[in-house]
């Protein structure tokens, strides 16, 4: 707005105090002095361009079943019609969660507690997305959508939907929903809401309730891109609810610089799914070289061999290439589960990336825009599947590397993460071994061919040794 009010007066003023004005604007608002969290913002109109499909009515970025937080509520109930059945099942959940979750009069703090950090609340969200909203408007909107949330997930991750009587499509969407960087909550408030609880929130709940709410919501953030196996992995290691582990080694350790709780649920996914980069890694940036090689297709040519991580721990970032003499080269990445929901979370995760008031390195970009390098078609999408690397729950091979391909179009990665890997796979490829085994691959890629060549092999010597003894004869 202040911009806009300088362009008008640009006319009206000299040009001494054009510039003395211009100065004024752009130090008052320094752009290297990020808030301490990032806000919930509206995602960014250069991401939004890209990707909605505005002829199929496929919006990647807008909740389809249900509004949470003050982004896509509407005040006026004859503006909210298109969530008003999701409006009265939040009022059910939040009911639910506060009837079952307090006790007698402890039962105003849930708002009380809420009312009490107002302020702090409302600085979570860009100013312009909540300055119509009143104190008591606000407080009222964060309880009911808070409530309602931790509701769900407690619900959903504890398979108790038919005390609620759920039907599987709404929850379903609602799921796809609770992601989405527009339709985020602030943590603080969920931990508010959670600390507030005396019980567990359903009928003849326990007390100490703390550690299974937020054990619902770790469980929540590791179904989203967990395989099953892995799911259940942790779930034997851990025993059940699956949670995160407290402490991990230090080339795994979420990149949180200095440690703090996260924004928001999407802020939380993303912190689950990337890693700290080692030091080995940064030294190999300066040995840079060409990149040659393409798909996954391309790289079986070489003679590498992909291989699902054993023990990921959720983290799909991490991406190893190894080689050694007389040992098979082999291409090693985190297993990942593709369905419905995995181009909507991945956007938002992007669109999460791209706020400007979010420190980070680009990790998931960049490791999604190296997936969609690998993968070329449906061929690509087999071999990965085959390994255990990808999960197929979308449909055909094809339309998972479809999937990839529209999200890896239009990326700008950070151009520093996985050179040190694409530089291994370049100097393996460009070794003599690597060539032969492209030779290996074309020419006796099955056993009939093998044969076939061992026979004319055959063949040919006994000719040689036939034409030998007859001359001799002669």
């Amino acid at each position: 707005m202040q911009t806009c009010n300088l362009y008008n007066m640009a006319g009206k003023l000299t040009t001494e105090k054009k510039l003395n004005k211009l100065l004024e604007e752009g130090v008052s608002r320094p752009s290297n002095a990020p808030p301490t969290k990032p806000l919930i913002r509206r995602v960014t109109h250069t991401l939004r361009a890209r990707y909605d499909e505005k002829e199929s009515n496929r919006y990647y970025f807008e909740p389809i079943s249900v509004a949470i937080g003050p982004l896509h509520h509407e005040k006026d109930p004859e503006k909210s019609s298109r969530f008003e059945i999701a409006e009265e099942c939040k009022l059910q959940l939040a009911a639910m969660f506060i009837k079952y979750g307090g006790s007698g009069e402890g039962k105003e703090d849930f708002y009380n507690n809420v009312k009490e950090e107002i302020d702090s609340l409302r600085k979570c969200y860009d100013p312009k997305e909540v300055e119509n909203w009143n104190d008591e408007e606000l407080a009222w909107m964060f309880l009911v959508d808070g409530c309602a949330l931790l509701q769900f997930i407690f619900l959903d991750v504890n398979n108790k939907w038919e005390e609620f009587g759920g039907k599987n499509d709404r929850v379903a969407f609602a799921k796809l929903d609770i992601f989405l960087l527009e339709n985020q909550l602030p943590y603080r408030l969920l931990e508010i809401l959670i600390d507030s609880c005396t019980r567990v929130p359903i009928k003849g709940g326990e007390a100490n309730p703390q550690k299974e709410l937020k054990d619902s919501i770790t469980e929540l953030i590791n179904k989203s891109f967990l395989s099953p196996f892995e799911q259940q992995q942790l779930q034997t290691q851990e025993n059940s609810p699956i949670h995160i582990p407290q402490e991990q080694p230090q080339q795994h350790q979420i990149q949180v610089d200095p440690p703090q709780e996260p924004a928001h649920l999407l802020e939380l996914l993303r912190k689950r799914l990337i890693e700290v980069k080692s030091e080995k890694e940064d030294n190999e940036k300066q040995d840079i070289w060409r990149n040659t090689f393409r798909s996954v297709k391309e790289l079986k040519e070489k003679g590498i061999v992909f291989k699902a991580r054993e023990k990921s721990s959720g983290v799909i970032t991490k991406i190893d290439f190894n080689y050694r003499y007389f040992c098979i080269p082999t291409l090693t990445l985190a297993p990942i589960l593709v369905d419905d929901t995995t181009m909507p979370k991945l956007l938002n995760l992007i669109a999460c990336e791209m706020c400007p008031d979010l420190k980070n390195e680009y990790e998931i970009t960049s490791c999604v825009s190296f997936l969609d390098s690998l993968i070329d078609s449906g061929e690509d999408v087999k071999e990965l599947r085959d390994a255990g690397v990808l999960h197929n729950a979308l449909g055909s091979d094809q339309a998972v590397a479809e999937l990839f391909n529209k999200i890896g179009e239009n990326l700008v990665p950070n151009p520093e993460m996985y050179t040190g890997l694409k530089n291994r796979i370049q100097k393996y490829c460009n070794r003599r071994w690597a060539k032969d085994a492209q030779i290996w691959h074309t020419y006796f890629r099955s056993l009939w061919s093998i044969i076939v060549f061992v026979g004319a092999f055959a063949g040919l010597v006994m000719t040689g040794m036939q034409t030998y003894n007859s001359f001799n004869d002669n």
